[in-house]
């Protein structure tokens, strides 16, 4: 297994606060991991770590085979980075702003032009070549910022909210875009975001935070097998039936049932299969069935859960 990332033993201290304690985890080269934790859980700051922009207090985090502490001007250019809020010099076009961007990287003068083409091609915004950036939307600066993390080559991707602020059709844009840059570039993205939707769309693994501490890394889908000892289960109807709800509530093994209008919601003990029962009590009852299936746990339903176990 190659490594992209590998972190061990990070620590951040605050004064008395400790913000990272002891984390360590490795990212295979090649995958996405996504950060996650609510404020104050310690990723931002772990990731800052990891980019070079300030130091750990102990531990060692390597990133794209360098030392952030010992080396950070090599991991800096194995890197691309984008910030949560990209900002660039307003009365700059797009081709003199990253003009200036390949000069603070010493990317070589004659390879300019031509990575630079490249990486607008990439993020669609070689029509904006001489457009004024402080004309351009938000969806569009966080092209750019995208576009200037690129310039680099970079072996490592980090992303911190990508799509914060975008509209609804922007955000996916941006997610459908760092998908098909990292599968087209063979990149390693590690990302930090609370839209939960889109680590899930975007991430293979996901890392979860809670008061400096690493609490889970694994993938979604071995999260949801791990962390629930019970079966969430859907039913839609045509019409609303109470019989059936009384019926269901009777059945050994069904721990929870709740009626939203046509909907209804069965939460059951996990280790008994008891879909058969269940439909067979809607057949006993006339009830009209439109679907029926299994309901998955949300990412942030597995989030807030790992957060309310360390807490308690």
């Amino acid at each position: 297994m190659e490594l992209a990332v590998d972190v061990q033993r990070l620590c951040k201290n605050y004064g008395s606060l400790r913000a990272v304690d002891n984390v360590s985890f490795r990212v295979e080269k090649g995958t996405s991991f996504g950060l996650l934790g609510l404020n104050g859980a310690g990723k931002t700051t772990t990731f800052k770590m990891m980019v070079s922009l300030i130091r750990p207090d102990s531990g060692t985090a390597l990133v794209a085979g360098y030392d952030v502490v010992k080396e950070p001007m090599k991991v800096r250019t194995h890197i691309g980075y984008v910030a949560e809020n990209p900002a660039f010099y307003p009365r700059m076009t797009t081709l003199e702003t990253l003009h200036y961007i390949c000069k603070l990287l010493n990317v070589p003068v004659n390879e300019a032009p031509q990575r630079i083409d490249s990486v607008l091609e990439m993020v669609g915004l070689m029509d904006k070549k001489n457009a004024y950036v402080g004309g351009y939307s938000r969806g569009m600066r966080h092209r750019l910022g995208l576009a200037q993390a690129l310039l680099s080559e970079p072996k490592v991707l980090f992303l911190d909210e990508p799509t914060l602020g975008l509209d609804p059709l922007g955000a996916k844009n941006m997610r459908e875009l760092i998908v098909r840059l990292r599968q087209e570039n063979e990149l390693t993205v590690l990302m930090s975001s609370h839209v939960l939707p889109e680590v899930e769309s975007i991430c293979d693994v996901v890392g979860i935070f809670d008061h400096g501490h690493l609490v889970a890394m694994d993938t979604i889908a071995n999260l949801r097998s791990i962390l629930s000892d019970s079966m969430n289960l859907e039913l839609l109807l045509a019409k609303p039936n109470d019989k059936l709800v009384q019926a269901l509530r009777l059945i050994p093994g069904v721990n929870q049932v709740e009626a939203n209008g046509l909907r209804m919601d069965i939460n059951t003990v996990k280790n008994i299969e008891l879909r058969p029962l269940i439909m067979q009590e809607a057949l006993n009852n006339n009830a009209q069935v439109i679907a029926f299936g299994l309901k998955e746990s949300s990412l942030e339903d597995i989030l807030l859960r790992l957060v309310q176990n360390e807490l308690a």
